[in-house]
């Protein structure tokens, strides 16, 4: 039963980057690509922490937090090129 609720929920979050997908590749503007990028990474997060809780591995929750960090540190240090033009 657990196993067929995880392979629904990630079915269900790989679909859900498809939209972030196209919106990368089609975004009108920059900061419409950030914005599916740190969404693409969420779901990638949340698809980590499922797998990390199915294989029962504190690994995977290691890769996760890390991707995180980069992911947040990355949006904060673009948004801040785009209003600024410099990020130092």
């Amino acid at each position: 039963m657990n196993s067929l609720i995880f392979d629904i929920s990630i079915t269900f979050m790989v679909i859900a980057i498809i939209p972030c997908i196209y919106r990368v590749i089609k975004g009108p503007t920059i900061p419409d690509r950030v914005i599916a990028v740190d969404a693409m990474t969420t779901v990638i997060i949340v698809i980590l922490g499922i797998y990390s809780y199915m294989q029962e591995s504190a690994f995977f929750m290691d890769v996760a937090l890390v991707l995180a960090i980069i992911s947040f540190v990355g949006t904060v240090t673009i948004s801040k090129y785009l209003d600024e033009g410099a990020v130092f």
